[in-house]
């Protein structure tokens, strides 16, 4: 396991066991069945991540098995919607905040344009670093 998934796991994972432990189980459970415990939840969210990795690697090998008759700008769209959608975002929301200091006109945004805003730079960003992170795990 890497230092940083297994970290990950340990720290986060363990303290969330180690809470549930304390608050549900009765304290009359002894200190091996808890680390008992703590290893087996450890061991299932490695499973469950190793799970989310290889579903997110299937789903790319099969876009880009069917991509491989599509016409270019198809191929093109598949590279590019995602940053182009991010960078969209991210200018508009520059725009509301610079506007009035420019004396242009503002873009009212409601509460769920602000949601939406959030959701797609979230995952835009939070989508990079499991790639990465996948990435530097397998070693692709």
């Amino acid at each position: 396991m890497t230092p940083i998934i297994g970290d990950l796991i340990k720290n986060t994972v363990g303290k969330v066991v180690d809470k549930i432990a304390d608050k549900f189980l009765p304290a009359s459970m002894s200190e091996k069945e808890k680390a008992e415990m703590r290893l087996e939840a450890e061991r299932l969210a490695l499973e469950e991540y190793k799970t989310a990795i290889a579903d997110v690697q299937t789903a790319r090998e099969l876009a880009g098995k069917e991509s491989e008759g599509a016409p270019g700008w198809t191929k093109v769209l598949t590279v590019t919607h995602r940053p182009v959608w991010s960078f969209l975002i991210l200018a508009v929301f520059a725009w509301t905040i610079l506007a009035p200091y420019l004396g242009f006109p503002q873009i009212p945004l409601t509460d769920i344009h602000k949601d939406v805003m959030q959701t797609v730079i979230i995952f835009y960003f939070g989508g990079r670093t499991i790639e990465k992170v996948g990435g530097a795990v397998w070693g692709r």
